[in-house]
């Protein structure tokens, strides 16, 4: 089985985190923006509808209460997964704030995330990705503990072309993004950062997926990104529609592979998928 998740981080824009602080803001400020996620999902979501595409969607709590004021984001995800991404963008590791979180802390927020995901969308089952992709064994425990379906925020190699869910250590269905070596032998993750940041060709991810064989490959990106630029700030109109046409090219170009384009949920809900 060759399958590929599209995946969004729907969080405040360029978010950063800082020290001594649990919320994130965004770059170049000292509060959080959010007009460029607004910007960048309304593309995302525009696109995958046209093309028929089901994607799954990490939102932060406070991103979804702050976008719902603004358009309806409910008919935006009408056609697609959501899953958790934190409620302020949290750091629980405390690498960058300096403040680990304890047990009582990362429950609270998970609690208050999914709080805010029900009231915008609806009740529903959901995954989670952590900001930053860094997790404790402590957020591990309590997303088990709340019945979340999945974690996605581990990266593991692609080796012989396979990438696969599997049980982390506390039960937990873990859906990793994966990295592998590009043509040049340099590491390429299947985040779209450096694409987005102008760091590498599209055609690079082109080539991550030609090389995969079996399994789920996890593509990722950020609401805000083919808008806002983390390095250099508001791109150009021109700038934000062609990461959207490359966008295109890159799930074109996977559904050509025979690859089949999924939710991660509706992946796990297969008999063989772990």
């Amino acid at each position: 089985m060759r399958a590929v998740a599209f995946t969004v981080d729907v969080d405040r824009d360029v978010n950063l985190a800082c020290q001594g602080e649990i919320c994130s803001i965004s770059n170049g400020g000292k509060h959080p923006r959010f007009d460029s996620s607004a910007r960048g999902l309304q593309m995302i979501t525009g696109l995958l509808e046209e093309m028929g595409v089901r994607g799954t969607f990490f939102w932060e709590g406070r991103t979804a209460e702050v976008l719902s004021e603004r358009m309806d984001v409910r008919d935006l995800m009408r056609h697609q997964e959501v899953a958790l991404h934190g409620y302020d963008h949290e750091d629980f590791t405390g690498k960058e704030t300096g403040i680990v979180l304890d047990r009582e802390s990362t429950g609270a927020i998970l609690d208050k995330g999914k709080a805010a995901l029900d009231q915008v969308f609806g009740k529903g089952e959901r995954g989670f990705r952590a900001p930053y992709q860094r997790v404790t064994d402590v957020l591990l425990d309590e997303l088990r503990e709340r019945n979340f379906l999945y974690d996605s925020s581990d990266t593991v190699e692609l080796v012989n072309g396979k990438v696969r869910p599997y049980r982390n250590k506390n039960g937990l269905p873990e859906v990793p993004v994966c990295w592998s070596r590009d043509g040049r032998g340099k590491k390429i993750v299947s985040y779209l950062w450096p694409y987005h940041e102008g760091k590498r060709p599209i055609t690079d991810y082109f080539d991550l997926v030609d090389g995969f064989r079996d399994g789920l490959l996890v593509i990722a990106t950020h609401s805000w990104h083919p808008v806002e630029s983390f390095c250099s700030g508001l791109r150009t109109k021109e700038d934000a529609e062609r990461d959207m046409a490359d966008l295109r090219r890159l799930l074109e170009n996977i559904e050509r592979s025979g690859c089949e384009l999924t939710s991660i949920a509706d992946h796990l809900r297969r008999k063989d998928a772990l």
